[in-house]
This record gives C-alpha cells, structure tokens and sequence, in this order.
C-alpha cells in the first residue's frame, strides 16, 4: 500500500517506485478510451461532411447508432451504423414526420411511410415502390449493422431546383422533416403496408434547421 506524503520520511523506498508505474497505465486508460470514442461510428469523414444527420434511438430512449446523409445530383447517399438489433435482416424506411419522442409506444409519432403518390409498398411488388421503401438492413451477430445506402429521384432539402428535379413530394425535409425506421424482422418487399417486418425497434429524426 502506497504511504500518504505526510508519512514519508528519509530515503525512498523501492514500493514508492510504483508511481511511474501507475502513471503509465493511467496515460494507457485514457489512449485505449480515446480510441473507444473513435470507434463509437464507424460512418467516418462522411458523417462529418454530411448534408444531415441524427442518432439512432432504441425504445428505451438509449442511443444506438447514427445516420448520415449527402446531398447528389440524382439523390441521395445514406450511411448507416447502429448497434443493439437482432442478428439478421431488418426492414428498415423512411417515415413521413421526424418524430421520434415516443419510443416506448413504438414510434408511431413517426406516422407511416413516404409516399406522396399514394401507391402499394415494396421494392419487389408491380404496383409499387414508395419513396420511403429501402433494401433490409443486415445485423451481425454482435448486433451491429453498418450500410450504405443510394436513395435516386429525391431530395433533402427544398428549393425549386430540387421540386422541378424530383418533385415536391420528393423532397424529405419539407415542414417535419421525416424519420428513418428500423423494424424488428425483415422487409419482404410485397406485403401490405410494411411487408411483415414487424415492430419498430429504432429510430432517427431528421428536420429542417
């Protein structure tokens, strides 16, 4: 046990020598916990030169994750990286309001996918797709899922380059903004309103500033 300052006394003892010690497994602490928070995305100098982003939130309120936006030319560029899923494929869309307060209802202040055409969900079905359809989402068996994502003929922000390009129901961050959702389970690309992908277990809201 290391003695206090007022009980040393005469020449120093070789257990004194620890200090050094002590200081160089501090100084590790700290480099291995900076390398932690280098670690907390995985999104890079895309989330720091993104048009927007926002966090992740599960149902408890807990962040999970981030997603990132860049606005294109022909639509725009999405990066994803979240933690906490179950291993495997999860739906995964954007939703009409960026509202994500009610995490312990299971967000449905999100309100229901984008479709300013008013036509059938899914990717995979004759009658669709709507703006707000995306391809699943993969989670690893660490839970982590990291993605990238190209959304073409939609903007973020609005303007009248953006509506005579793509639309003003192509336009994502129009009054309250919008929301991406991840579900619980796959997206099938065909069913009715969601394709089976069940419960809404994460959410990120985006809205104009």
């Amino acid at each position: 046990m290391l003695q206090s300052p007022s009980r040393l006394h005469g020449p120093l003892k070789s257990t004194n020598f620890r200090f050094p010690a002590l200081i160089a497994l501090a100084l590790s602490a700290v480099a291995l916990s900076a390398c932690g928070a280098k670690e907390e995305t995985l999104l890079g100098d895309f989330a720091e030169n993104a048009t927007a982003s926002a966090a992740f939130y599960d149902t408890q309120g807990k962040v999970v994750g981030q997603i990132a936006f860049a606005e294109g030319p022909h639509g725009v560029m999405m990066r994803v990286d979240v933690k906490g899923l179950s291993q495997g494929w999860h739906g995964i869309h954007f939703h009409q309001k960026g509202d994500c307060s009610d995490g312990g209802a299971g967000f449905k202040a999100s309100a229901s996918h984008v479709d300013p055409a008013d036509i059938a969900h899914g990717l995979m079905n004759p009658k669709g797709y709507e703006v707000g359809d995306l391809s699943n989402l993969y989670g690893g068996a660490d839970g982590r899922a990291t993605a990238e994502f190209f959304i073409a003929n939609v903007a973020l922000n609005p303007g009248e380059e953006a509506a005579a390009s793509f639309g003003e129901g192509n336009i994502l961050l129009d009054d309250d903004g919008f929301a991406v959702v991840i579900h619980e389970g796959p997206d099938d690309h065909q069913s009715q309103p969601i394709g089976g992908a069940g419960a809404r277990v994460a959410c990120a809201a985006l809205v104009s500033r």
